[in-house]
């Protein structure tokens, strides 16, 4: 007994000193493409829940038992299992495969391979040099099925996106922005400029969306197809855009700066005009076609043109003493900007923080044009027990000031440089002072520089977002999860037309002011429950939500200014307005994901909004999906040509979301007080209501397919179809009986009046084209199409016609009307267009227009577009740049003042450099490209003459970057050092006949918007 009773003690010290065996290994974790340290990858004992996490140096150390594994694992690289040693150096792989990608959709997070639906991803890492303060612009040419178009090259200016084209009329085409998984608003908050509309004293607007700061974004996720949009319900028919911010990482804290500096200026020579001895000889040619038209007489020979030439040419183009004026030259001038930020982040196991300070001023190239923004940022995350704590706070001051640009202001910039003045009316007088007022005959005889120095439109702009979420992990794998989410804006704007401004002399001064306050609480309750059983995995969760929106405005104005404090307290007559607007939703909503295998894919959603801006019987509204995908790349008759063939992934998907109204009353009666009649105080019917008015509903197809060859090459391919029926429009009615809208005073009511249908393919293919130790080169390509067609409209007419535009059942939205230019006629000289009668006549050809038809001529939306970026790195030099492209589709020259041939509206100011002597017709029988000149009494006619192709390419980014290496920084306390240049917009290609920026607005009619921006970056990058 007792020799048993040793044995067994020898046994179980000898187990215990085994087991008390341990080693102690340290190493570092770097990555294999550039030998860069892998901060937070993860370093597990196998068969153990021991672990480390490498430092900001990729450093770890851990004690461990003998002759044990450890597994190293990190987000985008391949996992590793290497025996444990002393002094270990692990390279990791990275994970080229796309279906490995995570998509962020805000109501959870799901890897490629396992998402039914149709969305892209983008990181900002590789973006973030560029010098832009606008998020959509970075987007551009990065993303297939988003088209990105701008109003102004303003700073602070409106962006307008479209996610695979256009799907209503009045309700809105914007997408829905969602930050940190909550909806959050977006869009023009200026009171006095609207772009979509094209009304206002400038066409910038204010882009609430510039209140953020784009460097503290970590990806953003574009959903296109109904499988995770329909989650969002009525906000969700134009496309969801997920921002995703930036977080603390386990690991050492972290101290990242950087700063930047440059200067912009056109990105393209915008409406060249002609010079002034170029313009002089026109108009003198013009003078002596008026001569030989015989309207100066019964004389029509050469020596009577010359004559009357040469006695009336001083009238148009006489030459100042000082020379010909150089109105560009004179009011543009080369835009500065700066930036600055700091970020601390960092965190353990429990605890995770980032927070973020900037500072951005971007001067426009015109006088007192710019943005100037202060932004706040700090996300914290922390969990104890079963709970999880996340507390955000985001907070921007942003000021903006807008000149007059868009339309032909007769102070706007664009309008005065290159129509409203021409090299005959002098900038300076003969000593050199500005002159007050010019000669134009177009403006009132205004000088923009003098006029812009006595007036302004400035916005400021305050934000706080702030955010609260506690996730309860109640058991196992189901999580209860609460948030609430507030957004508050304040927008102030201030007009001022002073005493010697062309539009306040006449009032002794104007200020105008608008102060907005934007309130939203937002509420998500969320229950969800991730678990796999074996080879079945299911996700699920369930939902309610609030949102509750509310408006204060208020409006004040004041003139008749004793001095040149122009204060409204200071004004000899004033007068107010205020409004309160509410909006309120309230939402249920439930999604179950199911996969077996991670082969075979099924998911369902469904979502029901209750909506305060439809009457009762009508204000709920029921959005779901159905979708599946197969992932035949994970089938084991595959294995034989997987060397080839990676990965692949069959997607369908078929939903339905909704539109609501984009006005909150529409379906009520209103009215309102301080409307005058006869001099006398009353009320009038500001609001005809349609309780019949519903949700528009947008019932969208998905097929997609996910290629993955060599390891290397990711290709993605979807075809989409998407229909929105019971569209929204304003109609007309009759004002007899005296409504009317109290904004645009037009007699309106809201109606369902028809569908349309969007239907495209979409591209992307990405190569890791090669990839060292030393060397890593990799290309996006991304491509796609759309075309989009009305299927119907209520009511006894097939079309709607509008200015130019007509929207026509079984043609584009956008499609162009208007008389066919058929060029010159050989015999006069003179303008010629198709007959276009329905008749065998129809090509047959008129010089008088009376005689022809208007026709549908063309289309705006683009045929494809896309983008095509390439990322190059080698040791410490890195390369990026993308290039934006657009073919098909047109825009039209709505500055038809400009079309007259020499009429009143092109003899006096600048003259555009189309008008080439050299190639207009000059006598009977020239077969000439451009017809004759005919100053003081040419005439416009609106036709395709007029018509500008969209097609262009543009080098929308590049960057530069030369990073110090790691033991030269490392010797003055730095991790990371390295500065660069970036470029925005550097170099565009376009057709000659696009005389404006080829980023045109969303309709594509263009008069004199300010044009995108060429601008170049110098930065520097600082990491402790």
């Amino acid at each position: 007994m007792e020799k048993r009773l040793m044995t067994f003690l020898a046994c179980l010290f000898l187990s215990l000193g085994m087991a008390l065996a341990q080693i102690q290994v340290n190493g570092t974790v770097v990555s294999s493409d550039d030998g860069e340290p892998v901060v937070g990858a993860s370093v597990r004992v196998v068969g153990t829940k021991t672990g480390a996490v490498t430092d900001i140096n990729g450093n770890f150390s851990l004690n461990v038992p003998e002759k044990s594994k450890l597994e190293f694992s990190y987000i985008g690289m391949k996992t590793l299992v290497l025996p444990a040693k002393s002094s270990m150096k692990v390279a990791l792989q990275s994970d080229n495969q796309s279906l490995d990608e995570v998509i962020v959709t805000g109501y959870g997070n799901f890897k490629k391979s396992s998402f039914t639906g149709a969305a892209s991803s983008m990181s900002t890492a590789k973006l973030s040099d560029v010098p832009s303060m606008s998020i959509e612009d970075k987007l551009s040419g990065n993303i297939p099925g988003v088209s990105i178009s701008t109003s102004s090259g303003q700073p602070g200016a409106m962006n307008f996106i479209r996610v695979r084209g256009m799907g209503s009329i009045n309700a809105g085409n914007d997408p829905l922005i969602v930050i940190d998984g909550t909806p959050m608003q977006s869009g023009n908050v200026s009171e006095f400029n609207d772009p979509a509309s094209g009304s206002g004293y400038n066409g910038s607007g204010t882009n609430i969306l510039s209140s953020l700061n784009s460097n503290d974004i970590e990806s953003i996720t574009v959903i296109k197809d109904a499988a995770a949009a329909s989650l969002y319900g009525s906000r969700a028919a134009n496309g969801v855009i997920v921002i995703t911010t930036k977080s603390g990482s386990v690991g050492k804290t972290r101290v990242d700066f950087r700063s930047d500096w440059g200067f912009s200026n056109m990105a393209i020579k915008y409406r060249p005009t002609l010079s002034g001895d170029d313009r002089r000889a026109l108009l003198y040619q013009g003078l002596k076609n008026y001569v030989y038209d015989g309207n100066a007489g019964a004389a029509t020979d050469e020596a009577a043109a010359v004559a009357y030439a040469d006695a009336h040419i001083d009238e148009y183009a006489a030459k100042p003493e000082n020379g010909w004026a150089d109105w560009e030259k004179a009011i543009f001038k080369t835009g500065t900007h700066q930036n600055y930020q700091a970020s601390v982040s960092g965190g353990n196991e429990k605890t995770k923080f980032y927070s973020s300070l900037s500072y951005a001023k971007q001067d426009g190239v015109v006088d007192r044009s710019g943005l100037e923004r202060f932004t706040g940022n700090a996300n914290l995350s922390h969990s104890f027990g079963r709970f999880k704590l996340d507390v955000s706070t985001m907070f921007s001051a942003m000021h903006q000031n807008s000149v007059a640009d868009g339309g032909a202001s007769y102070a706007g910039a664009i309008s005065n440089a290159y129509w409203f003045l021409g090299p005959s009316d002098p900038v300076y007088d003969e000593d050199g002072n500005i002159v007050t007022e010019t000669s134009s005959a177009y403006n009132g005889g205004v000088n923009p520089i003098f006029e812009n120095l006595h007036q302004f439109d400035i916005t400021n702009t305050k934000r706080s977002y702030n955010t609260i979420a506690l996730e309860w992990n109640i058991w196992d794998a189901l999580k209860l999860r609460e948030k609430v989410a507030y957004d508050y804006i304040n927008a102030t704007e201030d007009v001022l037309w002073d005493k010697y401004s062309n539009d306040g002399s006449g009032s002794g001064g104007v200020m105008q002011r608008v102060i907005d306050e934007f309130y939203t609480m937002n509420t998500q309750t969320q229950l969800s429950y991730v678990k796999s059983f074996g080879l079945h995995n299911v996700d699920a969760l369930l939902g309610f939500e609030t949102e509750a929106w509310h408006k204060n405005y208020l409006y004040t104005h004041g003139d008749s200014y004793p001095g040149d404090l122009y204060e409204l307290a200071n004004a000899g007559n004033t007068s107010s307005e205020t409004l309160k607007y509410d909006s309120k939703m309230t939402s249920i909503l439930g999604r179950a994901n199911y996969n077996y295998d991670n082969k075979y894919y099924a998911g369902v959603s469904y979502r029901r909004d209750g909506s305060s801006r439809l009457a009762r019987e009508n204000r709920w509204g029921s959005f779901w999906s159905v979708s599946g995908a197969w992932r035949f790349g994970g089938e084991q008759f595959l294995e034989s040509i997987k060397s080839v063939l990676s990965d692949g992934k069959l997607r369908v998907s078929y939903g339905v979301n909704g539109t609501q109204p984009s006005d909150y009353y529409n379906y009520m009666n209103l009215y309102k007080y301080g409307r005058y009649y006869n001099g006398s105080n009353g009320m009038a019917i500001v609001g005809i209501s349609n309780k019949d008015l519903k949700w528009e509903q947008n019932k969208a197809w998905n097929f997609g397919l996910d290629l993955t060859f060599f390891d290397r090459i990711n290709v993605t391919l979807d075809y989409y179809v998407r229909t929105t029926s019971d569209l929204i429009m304003d109609r007309p009615v009759s004002y007899v009986p005296g409504y009317f809208d109290s904004s645009s005073l037009a007699a309106t009511v809201a109606q369902n009046v028809g569908s349309m249908r969007n239907s495209g393919l979409e591209l992307s293919i990405q190569s890791t084209n090669i990839q060292t130790k030393d060397f890593t080169w990799t290309t996006t390509l991304n491509l796609g199409t759309n075309k989009n067609k009305v299927t119907e409209l209520t009511g006894d007419e097939d079309q709607i016609i509008s200015g130019v535009l007509i929207h026509k059942v079984g043609e584009p939205y956008y499609s162009y009307y208007m008389y066919e230019y058929a060029g010159v006629d050989p015999q006069t000289g003179k303008e010629s267009y198709y007959i276009n009668d329905g008749t065998e006549n129809a090509r047959n050809t008129t010089t008088n227009v009376n005689e022809a038809h208007k026709t549908i001529v063309g289309k705006h939306d683009a045929t494809i577009e896309g983008g095509l970026s390439n990322y190059m790195k080698w040791k410490f030099i890195d390369f990026n740049f993308t290039l934006a492209y657009k073919l098909g589709g047109d825009s039209f020259d709505a500055a038809t003042w400009l079309h007259d041939n020499g009429g009143t509206f092109t003899s006096y100011g600048a003259i555009p450099a189309y008008y080439d002597l050299s190639e207009m017709w000059q006598k009977a029988g020239d077969n000439a490209k451009l017809p004759k000149f005919q100053t003081s009494y040419g005439t416009r006619v609106t036709s395709s003459r007029w018509m500008m192709p969209n097609d262009y390419l543009r080098l929308k980014n590049l960057t530069i970057g030369f990073t110090a290496p790691k033991e030269w920084t490392s010797l003055i306390g730095l991790s990371k050092a390295r500065v660069y240049f970036s470029g925005n917009n550097l170099l565009t290609w376009k057709s000659k006949n696009m005389y404006v920026d080829p980023e045109t607005p969303v309709d594509g009619l263009c008069t004199f918007e300010m044009p995108a921006m060429r601008t170049f970056t110098f930065g520097v990058e600082l990491s402790f």
